[in-house]
């Protein structure tokens, strides 16, 4: 009877453990999706900003506030369309077109490395895209899923200008 009944908690704390894990990372997973989506939406509402990359890096960490800093990899902000509008995969980043910043356990953004000085968001044309990728390392609370690198992009077109204001920048 002893055996039987150790048996069953056993399978009962696994499973219970594994329903823990298994939610935490899903939080972590959303709030990560989260914090992409509000990076590119700031990114993508003042595209003619010199502060553009760090806004948009910023409004991530912010959105972030409900996870642990020192766990976040890092943030890129890049460029997320060819020269015909297409959206594509993250380039190298740092590179011409990515911007990547790390964060220190207070939330602070590092100093960028990379640039992205060429933005395009006039009327009329093919308006750029920015992506934001975040990348965050779970940690699980008992077992499973324990240092999983958590992954998400998020891309959106620039703001349009109208053409009588300045739509391009070359910074």
């Amino acid at each position: 009877m002893a055996l039987e009944a150790a048996l069953v908690f056993m399978f009962l704390f696994f499973l219970l453990a594994g329903v823990i894990d298994i939610s935490m990372f899903f939080k972590d997973t959303y709030s990560v999706s989260s914090a992409a989506r509000a990076g590119a939406r700031m990114g993508s509402a003042d595209p003619m900003s010199t502060t553009f990359a760090a806004s948009a890096a910023g409004q991530a960490v912010s959105a972030m506030s409900d996870l642990d800093y020192t766990r976040v990899v890092d943030i890129w902000v890049y460029e997320a369309n060819d020269v015909a509008g297409n959206l594509v995969s993250p380039p190298a980043c740092p590179g011409v077109t990515c911007v990547k910043y790390t964060v220190n356990a207070t939330g602070a953004l590092s100093a960028p490395a990379g640039t992205w000085l060429v933005r395009n968001a006039c009327a009329g044309t093919i308006v750029d895209s920015v992506g934001v990728q975040v990348r965050y390392t779970h940690k699980a609370p008992v077992m499973f899923a324990n240092n999983k690198v958590v992954t998400e992009r998020v891309s959106m077109r620039l703001e349009q200008i109208p053409t009588t204001q300045a739509c391009a920048s070359v910074l």
